[in-house]
């Protein structure tokens, strides 16, 4: 029986991942922007809901109450999904350019914070009396202090989300497996701030430190982004004239060896005998 040497096994040359168009990066920001408001105004429903007392706990006897509390827990879970927002899998660069990444990603957290703070400004409509007085929570659109401290809550938290999870989904399975324990301790802190932030009245020394950990967020986010070519996960990747050309050489050592379908030799090439009854 005839060996056939190793090659690609479908004939012809296949379309690669690589090939698919990269959007330009306007329609990267906007599309950014546009889910960051769905985002926003879907996790807004949540605090409307529970506002009517229509949401339970897993216990179902247990109602989830809209205060101060619960828009903290709110506003964590969205500052840590916020880098989901930008994932294609489809794409060759998994939704994080591999040009112009770095001004996408630092106009698309400070656009994204100022659209999730607009938006959070009828939470204390829907919170009304189960919020403590004089909280975040409650004075979010009457108290500019308060304002200022939500929106850095937000440019803060989704800067060091996305910097623990841009690694994690460029990176592959063994960047995912060494960030794993400290992204977990970061589900727990954004979650804790949040509730400190919307669950306390707003003061100087609270604002000053998220000034500090916005500052350092963007800064550590910049450096990232612009190492993102260099933690991508190492996937070599053939052009389409790469594969061409590699394709002809494996038919033309399939000829050279006489395997084609004018001249074959016997074996899993050459035609096969009726079975003996």
């Amino acid at each position: 029986m005839s060996e056939t040497p190793p090659g690609p096994p479908p004939p012809g040359p296949l379309p690669l991942r690589e090939e698919e168009p990269v959007p330009t990066w306007t329609r990267d920001f906007l599309r950014v922007l546009g889910f960051t408001l769905f985002g926003a105004l879907f996790f807004t429903f949540f605090i409307w809901l529970a506002s009517t007392g229509l949401m339970y706990q897993r216990n179902m006897t247990d109602r989830i109450e809209a205060d101060g509390l619960w828009a903290g827990i709110i506003a964590g879970v969205f500052a840590l999904l916020f880098p989901f927002l930008f994932m294609e899998y489809k794409r060759k660069d998994d939704g994080f350019r591999r040009e112009g990444l770095v001004p996408l990603i630092l106009l698309s957290v400070v656009a994204s914070a100022v659209t999730v703070t607009l938006v959070a400004l009828v939470w204390p409509f829907f919170l009304g009396e189960r919020a403590v007085p004089g909280t975040v929570a409650t004075e979010l659109n009457s108290d500019p202090a308060s304002f200022f401290l939500v929106l850095l809550f937000f440019i803060g938290g989704m800067a060091w989300s996305t910097c623990m999870m841009m690694p994690m989904m460029i990176g592959g399975f063994k960047v995912a497996l060494w960030l794993l324990l400290p992204f977990l301790g970061f589900v727990f802190l954004i979650g804790f701030a949040g509730v400190r932030v919307f669950d306390n009245p707003p003061s100087l020394l609270t604002t000053m430190i998220w000034v500090a950990v916005t500052l350092t967020g963007l800064a550590v986010l910049t450096v990232l982004a612009m190492l993102r070519n260099v933690i991508d996960k190492s996937t070599p990747q053939m052009t389409a004239a790469e594969r061409e050309a590699d394709y002809q050489r494996y038919l033309e050592d399939r000829r050279r060896r006489g395997l084609t379908n004018e001249n074959p030799l016997p074996g899993i090439d050459g035609p096969q005998q009726p079975p003996r009854r």
